[in-house]
């Protein structure tokens, strides 16, 4: 992890950048960007972060108007969320996933929760199903999907409570608090302690965890994280089995990956809760193997398998994926 650097051009303390980030997907771009576009809550300007860069997300940025077109060209996620960061003219910084619809008064309920309180370094919002039209779709809505409820959470203030009707340390809670599909975050704040891990969210090396590893190491620190169900999005679910069985399966391997680095790099206090929650993931869906057997669990068996296998190649995969980090780093960043 390191600064992304210095914002292009000032940067307003009392101002809200909103950012998309996006990899060759115009059309779901389109309608993240219009509904962020439709906000009424002021927000000083909209970033599109391509990717990928090319015409596809251009022309897009070019028929809505009022967007500003951003390049990142070193692959993956954490790379654009940190381009996003350092391109960013407001020091309260939005992030939308580009396969989101942000329904009204998303903005105005992320932006509130974060001026009402500047011990708060990141707010996440609730995020349901944009369609439930396809097997698929369900099944990733039945295995819990991105929703969290309609109880605001702040940590570390709430994380004395029972998780899922367990005693559960605050590292468990900030992997249930909301994710990055909808997440706010104070810019200075985020670089302080580095940006985004960019050998998280690297696509196949590794899908995913540099949300939760944010906002993780803001609570290290010390600062307060929100969960705030009032900032609704709708996310548009895989359409298809194997499309969600990847998802899935690679959504495990990360959350592993991104406990093995937080327990490497742990204050011995609490090594003990990072491990013990480390241990559980690792053995969850085994037992979800067992509970499917008598028909308590709505996972079909062979997609269970498949994240019990990736859970486990998870403990690995964190310093292989630095390594792919560190290649992609020879690439030369765009500057658009």
């Amino acid at each position: 992890m390191r600064d992304p650097g210095p914002p292009i051009g000032p940067v307003d303390e009392q101002a809200v950048t909103v950012a998309v980030c996006t990899r060759n997907r115009p059309r779901p771009l389109r309608r993240a960007l219009a509904s962020i576009l439709a906000q009424e809550a002021a927000v000083a300007e909209v970033l599109a972060v391509d990717n990928d860069p090319g015409e596809s997300a251009r022309e897009v940025v070019s028929e809505l108007g009022g967007v500003r077109y951003v390049s990142e060209s070193r692959p993956g996620l954490d790379f654009a969320r940190n381009r996003a960061l350092s391109a960013a003219r407001g020091d309260i910084v939005l992030f939308l996933d580009d396969d989101a619809v942000a329904r009204p008064g998303w903005a105005a309920a992320l932006v509130g929760t974060m001026t009402a309180d500047p011990s708060v370094a990141a707010c996440t919002g609730r995020v349901e199903a944009l369609a439930l039209d396809t097997p698929a779709q369900r099944l990733f809505e039945a295995n819990g999907g991105f929703g969290r409820g309609d109880e605001e959470i702040r940590l570390p203030l709430h994380a004395g409570r029972r998780l899922h009707g367990l005693p559960a340390p605050l590292v468990a809670w900030a992997v249930s608090i909301g994710c990055g599909a909808s997440l706010a975050v104070r810019r200075r704040s985020a670089l302080d302690i580095g940006g985004f891990d960019e050998a998280l969210d690297l696509g196949p090396e590794l899908p995913g965890g540099g949300d939760l590893d944010l906002l993780w190491r803001l609570l290290e620190v010390g600062w307060t994280v929100v969960y705030q169900p009032a900032a609704l999005a709708l996310h548009e679910h895989r359409t298809e089995l194997e499309d969600l069985a990847r998802q899935l399966s690679g959504h495990q391997r990360a959350l592993v990956a991104f406990l093995v680095k937080s327990l490497w790099r742990a204050p011995r206090g609490r090594r003990a809760g990072i491990g013990g929650f480390l241990a559980w993931r690792l053995i969850k869906p085994g037992l979800r193997l067992l509970r499917r057997a008598v028909g308590r669990d709505p996972l079909p068996a062979p997609l269970l398998g498949r994240m019990a296998l990736a859970s486990w190649s998870g403990l690995t995969a964190y310093g292989r994926a630095r390594r792919a980090m560190e290649r992609r780093r020879t690439i030369a960043p765009s500057r658009t």
